[in-house]
């Protein structure tokens, strides 16, 4: 996940435009632990967007991300808010170390968007050993968003993967295959955790297990807004490191779509996401 460690990358704009989690999937998760509410630790925090809404539940959260970036943004909202001093805080720290945290000493752990950067058998390893017994470990992740429109979604594939003139070369592998695959390739492993539960949501695919799962991501935004997240990605990251005098390629896509789709800039577009929750308890 080099790309949101570079110390350019806008971690403010990816705080801004990436899509947060509805409430309902922290009380889904809060009904599944049987724990304790003392200390939820969110791996892989980026700016935030899981951290904070985990205060709601635990009297203490610590937010750890490898990007001194993301860290910073992240920090910043704690101390703007004085009613979260001392309830929340953040640090650098690989997914895999985490050596400030001692056995046996954390309620739930969170991992929202980010697993499938992380050396498995490592992460599982330390979750293993820092998680109380019965505590929690609950994975998230989304992958591609759908216009649910053919034509919309075909020039989405075509701009996000298919073409190799525009950004499928600059997705970091194999990171983005793992998430496409709604994190099949990531195995609990079962001689150290228990009651594993996986919940997928595949909009527009009536024979999937949708409406069973606690995860939904559906936006209506403008079509600049969907530009502007489409310049969270770290591919165009990639790609704008690599072609620096040339026109902005996120902004050439707006440009099809609202030509072959007939859209303004203020045309609101309806937006889902395919997304995977795995759950589950420390033996």
């Amino acid at each position: 996940m080099s790309a949101f460690s570079d110390q350019d990358f806008d971690s403010k704009g990816y705080a801004r435009f990436r899509p947060s989690y509805d409430d309902s999937l922290y009380e889904f998760i809060v009904h599944y632990h049987e724990g304790g509410d003392e200390l939820a630790v969110d791996i892989g925090c980026g700016s935030g967007q899981a951290s904070y809404p985990l205060t709601r539940y635990f009297k203490r959260v610590i937010g750890t991300d490898l990007s001194g970036t993301m860290v910073a943004t992240a920090t910043s909202r704690a101390e703007e808010e004085p009613s979260l001093r001392g309830r929340i805080s953040f640090q650098q720290s690989p997914a895999e170390e985490l050596t400030f945290l001692e056995n046996n000493s954390v309620d739930l752990i969170t991992v929202a968007q980010c697993v499938h950067w992380f050396q498995l058998d490592k992460f599982f390893d330390e979750v293993y050993r820092v998680l109380k017994p019965n505590g929690t470990i609950a994975i998230w992740g989304y992958a591609d968003p759908v216009f649910n429109d053919p034509v919309a979604d075909r020039l989405s594939m075509e701009f996000t993967y298919e073409d190799p003139t525009k950004l499928g070369p600059y997705w970091e592998q194999s990171g983005r295959n793992i998430l496409r695959g709604l994190l099949d390739d990531v195995k609990v492993p079962a001689d150290k955790f228990k009651d594993v539960e996986t919940f997928k949501r595949t909009p527009g695919d009536a024979l999937n297990n949708s409406t069973s799962s606690p995860l939904s991501i559906k936006r209506e935004m403008p079509l600049t807004f969907y530009g502007n997240y489409v310049k969270t990605w770290s591919s165009y990251h990639n790609w704008k490191r690599s072609h620096k005098d040339q026109a902005d390629i996120a902004d050439l896509y707006l440009s099809e779509l609202q030509s072959k789709m007939k859209w303004t800039p203020a045309t609101t577009v309806k937006l889902e996401w395919l997304t995977v929750l795995k759950l589950a308890r420390k033996i």
